[in-house]
């Protein structure tokens, strides 16, 4: 298994295996020292400079060493749903996140229709990476909800920046 965190010189986002105690960036050859373990760590996105920002999981906010602007981290658990604008499946996302890729048919819904609110059913996972959980929102009468996760491996945007691709939906499940 590995795990990733950002070079501390060129924020190159490295991968490592569990256990090392430094990572030798293979784009500038810096040192970056590895957190020791139990320490998780999150990532998002700085709100100043669109900077892809490592950050302790257990942290309020975060500081951007770019453009100095604080950035609140979200709690985990806000959890929204919309139901996909194609195929009418129910996708789960980040509150507050402008669309949603549906996994079944590719179709981008915007969030601002037909949404839920955000239910704390969803937790992270042991390595804190993606989210599970079953939805809450559905009528009773509908059979068990199944939440399908698809994790991407990070892209790398027109300018140069890391996007990370995850998509959740919740199919109907089988009785």
């Amino acid at each position: 298994m590995q795990n990733q965190i950002m070079c501390h010189a060129c924020r190159t986002l490295l991968l490592y295996p569990r256990g090392a105690s430094s990572v030798c960036c293979a784009v500038c050859q810096a040192i970056t020292t590895v957190p020791p373990p139990g320490l998780e760590m999150a990532q998002l996105i700085c709100g100043g400079c669109r900077t892809l920002l490592m950050y302790t999981r257990s942290a309020d906010t975060v500081r951007c060493s770019c453009c100095n602007t604080v950035n609140l981290v979200r709690p985990v658990n806000n959890i929204a749903h919309v139901n996909c604008g194609q195929c009418r499946t129910t996708l789960m996302y980040p509150y507050g996140a402008p669309s949603v890729k549906c996994a079944v048919c590719n179709y981008v819904t915007a969030t601002g229709v037909n949404t839920v609110a955000p239910t704390p059913s969803a937790r992270p996972t042991s390595d804190g990476s993606s989210y599970s959980g079953s939805s809450t929102s559905a009528p009773k009468s509908q059979s068990q909800n199944v939440t399908v996760v698809v994790e991407n491996p990070m892209t790398v945007d027109d300018k140069g920046k890391l996007v990370s691709s995850v998509v959740v939906g919740v199919t109907a499940g089988k009785e």
